[in-house]
């Protein structure tokens, strides 16, 4: 038997803010990682945290809204492969029409802008795109691979 290579898998969590038939999106900057392109409000899961804890931590530390985990619904799971690492993101689902966001971290993020679903901006990388897509689709739990060989 072949011993294999554990991987180190990192846990993350996306907002799918919703009003109505538009969705929250994120211009990043300065990241490091796909700079210039709209994403979902997003994170990493600590260690101790559990994800919807890290979602309501991201979704204040981010745009300033305040959510309970009452607000939230897990709609989603993508399992995803990014050099060097692979993520297990989890998609939460919150109403966001009593909501003002505001952009909190003006050094990682251009702008926070509502779009409609339809009227996606450019660029967006694909697994992003590919989350947004699961999520306005008719079901109501989903799970996708994405990135894999």
């Amino acid at each position: 038997m072949t011993d294999k290579k554990r991987e180190k898998t990192r846990i993350a969590v996306y907002l799918l803010g919703k009003r109505g038939d538009t969705v929250l999106l994120a211009k990043r900057k300065n990241t490091g990682h796909m700079d210039g392109h709209w994403s979902l409000v997003a994170g990493h899961v600590f260690e101790g945290e559990s994800s919807t804890q890290a979602l309501l931590r991201e979704a204040q530390e981010e745009c300033g809204i305040s959510l309970d985990a009452s607000d939230l619904r897990l709609i989603g799971a993508m399992h995803h492969y990014s050099d060097p690492f692979d993520y297990v993101n989890f998609i939460f689902e919150a109403d966001l029409t009593n909501h003002e966001p505001v952009n909190k971290e003006e050094h990682k993020c251009e702008t926070l802008e509502f779009y409609p679903i339809n009227q996606l901006p450019v660029p967006m990388s694909e697994y992003i795109l590919q989350i947004i897509q699961e999520s306005f689709s008719d079901k109501d739990h989903w799970i996708c691979e994405f990135g894999w060989k």
